[in-house]
């Protein structure tokens, strides 16, 4: 059987068609067959691999867990910035439709689609200026391409962390960002892998984020 994913419903609910945390070792070769290549971690082939041939695109990637029945840890779209509009292959049985967005679209761009529960979202920048849309299931990380950031001073840097999402214009950056991954977690398991890569950041919500990018004071509430 083949399935047909949606980016957006991945994004909303952290499933990717028939592919959720749910799941364990056995019930995803069930659904999407033998994977295009693997990783061993504790001496076996727990981390799948399922992906297009050739280089340079999207695939879905999933680690397991070394205890039986090995259910899934946690699974991500990497490289994501190669995601099209129309159709990705994640092997021979699961493609997915980019709703309109892609690899090239901005994280403004993201947070207008629809996809993000404003009460469940939160978008966060760290002083490495790695930006993320975190919510109760998913992770996408955001980064910025050809950012000058080595030529930015320390005082410069500082001022745009401590002004995110309170009036900062960063309308220019934003066009910067391009997704990188999109990870996707059990319940409460995001909080838990952004705090230990974001250990220095500050956060704001979709509308504090889209104030910032319209050209509008940055008076929306503390994030979720």
């Amino acid at each position: 059987m083949r399935y047909l994913a949606s980016l957006k419903a991945f994004l909303a609910t952290g499933r990717l068609g028939p592919i959720s945390t749910e799941l364990n070792l056995r019930q995803v070769a069930d659904l999407l067959g033998t994977p295009q290549d693997w990783i061993f971690n504790h001496d076996a082939p727990f981390y799948w691999i399922y992906s297009e041939t050739g280089p340079g695109q999207a695939s879905l990637e999933i680690a397991f867990s070394a205890d039986a029945p090995h259910p899934i840890y946690w699974f991500q779209i990497e490289d994501a910035n190669s995601v099209c509009e129309v159709f990705n292959l994640f092997g021979e049985a699961l493609a997915m439709t980019g709703d309109g967005l892609s690899g090239t679209s901005t994280p403004a761009e993201f947070l207008r689609s629809g996809a993000f529960d404003p009460a469940k979202t939160k978008i966060s920048l760290n002083e490495d200026f790695l930006l993320a849309i975190v919510t109760d299931h998913i992770i996408a990380y955001f980064h910025a391409w050809g950012d000058g950031e080595e030529e930015m001073s320390d005082e410069q840097k500082r001022l745009i962390f401590d002004r995110f999402g309170k009036g900062l214009d960063f309308r220019a950056d934003d066009r910067l960002y391009r997704l990188n991954s999109i990870y996707s977690f059990h319940e409460g398991g995001t909080e838990r892998e952004w705090t230990s890569l974001m250990l220095t950041d500050t956060t704001c919500s979709i509308q504090q984020y889209l104030a910032m990018i319209d050209g509008q004071p940055g008076t929306a509430g503390p994030a979720a």
